[in-house]
């Protein structure tokens, strides 16, 4: 049934021929332009990554509900049409299936877990529609070649890295060492990833890995992992976990007399807004990569009608997803349809500098959007946000605060941190 769904698709374009939803019966370009754009948004809405995926959501839901408010799309509304992957990749591959052949959407905003990010765009490719993540991270998503596939974020490799000069400019504005470096992650591609980019920076920074503590995603128990951190000595610790293993590992360092100097995490569990309130004062101290935080001077009116709508400040991952749906819209509009080849070539084109046209300033910690190649140790990527960057926040006193790059950062680093 799959392959007739397909055919039909593959036909349609070459027809040129416009399809109403769930008919095979053409219908005229003025009825056309009176149907919704329909956006599919990949992420885990149930089960134990769902803080995560409905966090993310909102950012989704957010730009839609003001990008229709004033006027969609060349006047056509836009439609978010979910798709729950339950954090499965067997199951995120049916979902992109899905999305395509069935629900017809015109592009798929997704997902926050690499494995499932690549598995669509591998749909995505096959069906000829763009993807575009805004949260996935892992850098060989962008060197397969995928034409249809565009990250906004920047790559792990660019997220670490930042880690790193994070740690070597603190250890320089405090003249105290910072070389011992001890690595906790999850075993999964993430943590991987957080591993393979440490190897690579260190050296560059000079700077010692000391110790690789991994352990499997979703586990009851950290004692003993976190007793391998603690008996490494590290003058810093970086960090990769999902929500419910970031709580669990802050718990067992208070536990065990266990914290280190410095912690930073590479955004995820850490930054999800469940971890704070999950974690009162125990977390103080803890540092972050951050895509944007409440302090930061750019977004403050957006944010504060999302809080008021949503209760709740953005975060970095609500803040991405909100700026890819902009961006999905602009490449709409510049491509004058939603043919998913031209699409693709609209943004390839877009270069968005300051502001989106007849929309909001980029809120990020960046002014330019512009996708493009790049080569990291030797490696071409493709089609990603060449003007990407990220912030690091702290906890202090119950809050995020940014705290780093110093010249930008509003509130010093508190070293060592005030735990309670």
């Amino acid at each position: 049934m799959k392959k007739v769904i397909a055919a039909l698709l593959v036909a349609s374009v070459a027809m040129s021929a416009m399809f109403a939803n769930g008919t095979k019966e053409p219908v005229s370009s003025a009825d056309a332009s009176k149907e919704p754009i329909r956006i599919g948004a990949m992420y885990a809405l149930s089960g134990d990554k769902a803080a995560i995926g409905n966090n993310i959501m909102r950012g989704v839901d957010f730009a839609a509900e003001m990008i229709n408010a004033q006027g969609g799309v060349n006047g056509r509304m836009i439609e978010v049409v979910r798709g729950d992957t339950q954090g499965d990749p067997k199951v995120g591959r049916s979902v992109a299936e899905r999305l395509v052949t069935q629900d017809h959407v015109n592009a798929i905003l997704g997902c926050h877990q690499s494995t499932i990010t690549q598995i669509a765009a591998q749909v995505c490719e096959q069906y000829q529609i763009p993807e575009l993540t805004a949260i996935s991270t892992v850098d060989n998503l962008s060197s397969q070649g995928y034409e249809y596939f565009f990250r906004m974020c920047p790559m792990n490799s660019v997220y670490v890295e930042d880690q790193f000069k994070f740690i070597a400019d603190l250890g320089k504005q405090n003249n105290i060492p910072m070389k011992r470096i001890a690595i906790f992650a999850d075993n999964s591609n993430i943590g991987q990833e957080l591993i393979r980019c440490a190897k690579i920076w260190a050296p560059k920074y000079h700077m010692e890995l000391v110790a690789e503590v991994q352990y499997s995603g979703g586990t009851t128990d950290l004692t003993s992992e976190v007793l391998k951190l603690r008996d490494s000595k590290p003058d810093a610790v970086l960090c990769e976990s999902y929500i419910a293993d970031a709580i669990l590992f802050t718990k067992t360092l208070r536990e065990q007399n266990a914290h280190p100097p410095v912690i930073v995490a590479k955004a995820n569990g850490f930054a999800d807004p469940s971890f704070i309130p999950a974690t009162p004062g125990i977390s103080n101290g803890i540092a972050s990569v951050v895509e944007w935080n409440a302090d930061l001077t750019k977004g403050k009116e957006i944010n504060a009608k999302y809080k008021e709508k949503y209760g709740i400040d953005m975060n970095g991952h609500s803040a991405e997803s909100f700026t890819a749906m902009w961006i999905l819209k602009t490449a709409f509009e510049q491509a004058g349809t939603t043919d998913g080849t031209k699409v693709r070539d609209a943004l390839l084109a877009m270069d968005i500098q300051g502001s989106f046209p007849g929309g909001p300033e980029i809120i990020l910690p960046y002014d330019r959007i512009k996708f493009g190649d790049m080569e990291v140790e030797g490696v071409k990527h493709t089609h990603n946000n060449l003007y990407a960057s990220v912030a690091i926040a702290q906890i202090q006193d119950g809050a995020w605060k940014t705290v780093w790059p110093f010249e930008v950062a509003g509130t010093p680093v508190q070293y060592p941190a005030k735990l309670q």
